[in-house]
């Protein structure tokens, strides 16, 4: 500063004085655009800001991912296009930042398929207990079912621009659930709006209680639950795992993921700059469900090394599994479990096995 305030002093000394109050002027002009931080070539305001919440924690490789993301968006546009990000429970659950997306107070979002079942029931199809029996059956059925499920989320007011995933959840308890019959008066964690999930539990004759994500270590704390259940990495950042002494070895779902837009945002961005949000995004939850992938293996591996035991189903439970989940999906209404989409789903997963 002080070097600065010497050449505006010294100014065109010994020239004549319509010159020096030219270079004066040039000098403060670029002294006032220094202080703005607008000097050509410096990073100018976006044209486009999409707020985009996740709940991701903050200091986890998810996020990082995220801003990655971020960084590719805006240096592919130009500068005219980028996010501001927020994480974790910053803006609330699942719940509060959809009402944030409807209201406009947020443009984007991730959820859950567990959510997004509820914005469009189409979802719960992937999400039937031991549907799929690896991620390779996963990926071949949402590759044929993703532009199905494309539209119909455009119908309702908002882009899919890319597809993630929570993983394979497992049961975790305080005691062992290795039969059906173990479930029989357990308080049994559910949410709200999980009619598959809560029709499976009427039908083993558990008790569910319904509360919150972010509630649920004071519920194991308290002994207000007793059996919980979602993917290891989840309750290895949660911190669930600490007061959970079973995890069952058999996946009991599996719980996919999206990256939402609103259309009323998207349609702000030119054609082009659609294309390129569209292709970033996709490439970076490609990269966000291989690094969940990679973090569930990783996490599950920890979750056991610190002492919760890892425990099987009994000789021919499974079988008496599926056929009380036969039985409550009889009993789910067909306008939260789309039939013939299921069907599909159904469909395809043979083809796929008999390959």
């Amino acid at each position: 500063m002080n070097t600065l305030w010497h050449h505006l002093e010294t100014a065109g000394h010994g020239k004549p004085m319509k010159r020096r109050g030219k270079y004066l002027l040039v000098i403060v002009v670029i002294f006032l655009l220094l202080l703005l931080g607008s000097l050509p070539g410096e990073a100018e305001e976006l044209q486009h800001e999409i707020k985009l919440a996740t709940l991701a924690p903050e200091n986890s490789s998810l996020m990082e991912i995220f801003r990655e993301m971020d960084r590719e968006l805006r240096k592919e546009t130009e500068g005219r296009v980028g996010f501001k990000l927020y994480s974790g429970f910053a803006l609330g659950d699942e719940q509060d930042i959809f009402r944030k997306l409807r209201f406009g107070l947020i443009q984007a979002a991730t959820f859950t398929s567990t959510f997004l079942a509820d914005i469009n029931p189409d979802i719960r199809a992937l999400q039937i207990p031991f549907l799929f029996n690896n991620y390779q059956e996963v990926d071949y059925v949402l590759g044929k079912m993703v532009g199905e499920f494309n539209q119909s989320f455009s119908k309702q007011g908002y882009q899919v621009l890319g597809w993630s995933e929570v993983g394979f959840i497992h049961f975790m308890s305080t005691i062992p659930i290795t039969k059906v019959e173990d479930l029989k008066g357990k308080k049994v964690w559910s949410r709200a709006k999980a009619p598959l999930a809560n029709a499976v539990f009427y039908k083993a004759h558990a008790s569910p209680v319904t509360i919150g994500a972010p509630d649920v270590l004071v519920g194991l704390q308290t002994n207000l639950v007793e059996v919980v259940y979602n993917s290891p990495y989840y309750a290895l950042v949660t911190q669930w795992y600490t007061k959970v002494k079973y995890i069952n070895d058999l996946p009991l779902a599996y719980v996919g993921g999206a990256l939402l837009v609103s259309n009323k945002a998207f349609s702000r961005l030119s054609s082009q700059d659609q294309e390129i949000t569209r292709k970033v995004c996709m490439e970076y939850t490609r990269r966000l469900t291989e690094k969940t992938r990679k973090d569930n293996s990783e996490a599950l591996k920890i979750i056991l090394s610190r002492g919760v035991t890892s425990i099987s189903h009994a000789p021919g439970e499974l079988e008496k599994f599926k056929k009380l989940l036969d039985q409550a999906l009889l009993e789910v209404d067909p306008e939260s479990l789309p039939r013939d989409t299921l069907q599909k789903v159904r469909d395809i997963l043979k083809e796929y096995r008999a390959r």
